[in-house]
């Protein structure tokens, strides 16, 4: 068994589990029955922030077994936890809310919480991307519209908050080189220079019917390395790269622990209380 020496990051799980889309490939659905309020939730929030900033940690997921905004209030009640951890002295640089986007196509949900948010520490939202444009979208999650990418760009530019893009790769979507330069470049030419990528699966990690083939992902990777510069690699996997004065980057969707290595990736908080080296529960308890 090895000591910690690092815990770069917590991703924590907010709401109620509601979502206003309806994705076949739905990767939370079976966190939903613990999604209700815990009276440990918040104080082991609090307790996984600050020991990932003891250990180094530098960054705050908040993200959800359902859509994040569904529930507003209780991503503002986290963000409270986080403002008072950071008071204390566990700054996180990065504080990143993960969201489908559909809500920030309303200019007046933006105007009312974005800037109680970023008050409270918020300061990047990462939009889930299956397909660079809004009839794509809609037709992945399986809604009748979806609000134009560069306006959800927009109001949540206006609020004073970084937008990002999670552009996930998935089978007869985003699922090999060609592909995923074009859906690059969209991105880019929308306003979106801050892009992270990992394949769909399963919550184990395992491969399922919608991960992209072996052969697809190599050669987006082989396309990254050709046309970009590689920053730093992540010691679990990919990495970050420049391309063209924007930051591309391609991880794994989830890290399983292992208590041989010195480092964990993240402290992941389910919504009861429970709180963990990775997204897999089993062998990676942390604290209850």
């Amino acid at each position: 068994m090895a000591c910690i020496e690092k815990i770069y990051s917590v991703s924590a799980l907010v709401g109620n589990g509601e979502c206003n889309a309806r994705c076949s490939f739905c990767a939370g659905e079976y966190l939903r029955p613990d999604a209700k309020e815990d009276p440990l939730y918040y104080r082991n929030l609090e307790a996984a922030i600050k020991l990932s900033a003891r250990y180094g940690g530098w960054s705050l997921s908040l993200t959800s077994a359902g859509e994040t905004t569904s529930d507003p209030d209780a991503l503002t009640k986290a963000l409270e936890v986080y403002q008072k951890c950071a008071d204390q002295g566990a700054y996180f640089p990065n504080v990143n809310l993960f969201t489908n986007g559909i809500l920030f196509g309303d200019r007046t949900f933006c105007q009312t919480y974005l800037p109680e948010w970023k008050e409270l520490g918020l300061t990047n939202v990462a939009v889930s991307i299956h397909e660079p444009d809004a009839a794509g979208q809609a037709a992945v999650y399986n809604i009748i519209t979806y609000p134009a990418i560069d306006e959800i760009v927009r109001n949540i530019e206006r609020q004073g908050v970084g937008v990002r893009a999670t552009l996930l790769l998935r089978k007869d979507g985003i699922d090999n080189a060609e592909k995923y330069e074009d859906a690059v470049k969209k991105l880019l030419a929308l306003g979106i220079d801050n892009i992270t990528s990992w394949p769909i699966g399963n919550p184990n990690g395992t491969r399922n019917e919608y991960t992209p083939s072996r052969l697809g992902l190599v050669g987006i990777r082989r396309w990254l390395f050709k046309n970009a510069k590689l920053c730093h690699g992540h010691v679990w996997g990919g990495g970050v790269f420049d391309y063209n004065g924007n930051i591309l980057r391609m991880t794994d969707y989830v890290t399983r622990h292992d208590p041989k290595k010195d480092f964990v990736r993240q402290l992941v908080v389910f919504q009861d209380g429970t709180v963990a080296y990775s997204w897999i529960r089993e062998g990676a308890l942390c604290m209850k």
